[in-house]
């Protein structure tokens, strides 16, 4: 079966399946580097294969990736972006787009939310606080690995929130965010320091070429929230009334 598009982060090597979707199947490589080989509704990330079939493409437990593929490369290379505009989009689609259990409900709230929901969104109002008074560490600490799933909500903000200080020519301090972000949870971090290197899937791209509301859906369509979550940390670092607090320089 032709690849229809591979990663420029995939590493050669032997992948085993970890997990298997409807859409996509989830290995790790010997180093707990993870590949996802996914369908063309999916599409190109930096650590996606993409196929027609990927059940199909993997029939069996393992998948031995070689060094040349033969096809197209996909660039996951942050693009430009009108910061200003980005915002804008953002914070008028967020609201619209994202899950009500998302991230979202820490600067839109849509009126009384669950318990397990407001003991999430109370730690993230502690995290920011720590962060406005300069204990970064500390501050990410706390949202790092908070919530449920394969990448957790926290982890997922953060990787949002390393993207946009990418975007503000702040690499210095995402890469000090990446110290304190790493976990346990493979997954989430090679997401985490991908975002940190600023490197994307074509979802995001496409967000940040030409800010639209249907590109926000787009990227919110990722997960269960985890693409609504990581727009919220993109959206705090360019800015939000609704946080109230100093990013930190």
């Amino acid at each position: 079966m032709r690849i229809l598009s591979s990663g420029d982060r995939i590493r050669p090597g032997a992948y085993e399946v970890k997990s298997r979707f409807a859409r996509s199947v989830l290995l790790l490589g010997a180093d707990d580097r993870p590949l996802f080989v996914v369908d063309k509704s999916i599409g190109a990330g930096p650590l996606n294969l993409v196929v027609a079939n990927p059940q199909a493409f993997v029939a069996g437990e393992s998948l031995a990736i070689s060094r040349s593929s033969g096809a197209p490369r996909f660039d996951s290379a942050l693009p430009r972006t009108d910061r200003a505009k980005l915002r804008r989009v953002l914070a008028q689609a967020l609201p619209r787009h994202a899950p009500p259990d998302s991230l979202v409900s820490l600067f839109a709230p849509s009126g009384k939310i669950p318990r397990q929901q407001a003991n999430r969104d109370a730690l993230f109002r502690k995290a920011f606080a720590q962060i406005a008074a300069g204990r970064l560490a500390a501050g990410v600490r706390l949202i790092r690995g908070c919530g449920a799933g394969l990448t957790p909500a926290g982890d997922d903000f953060l990787c949002g929130w390393m993207l946009a200080l990418r975007l503000r020519r702040r690499g210095a301090l995402a890469r000090e965010i990446l110290r304190h972000a790493l976990g346990k949870n493979p997954i989430s971090n090679a997401f985490l320091e991908l975002s940190a290197a600023g490197r994307v899937n074509v979802a995001v791209q496409k967000l940040l070429q030409a800010p639209s509301s249907a590109r926000v859906k787009a990227v919110c369509a990722f997960g269960h929230s985890s693409g609504a979550d990581l727009l919220c940390g993109m959206l705090f670092e360019l800015g939000h009334p609704e946080f109230r607090i100093q990013n930190p320089e």
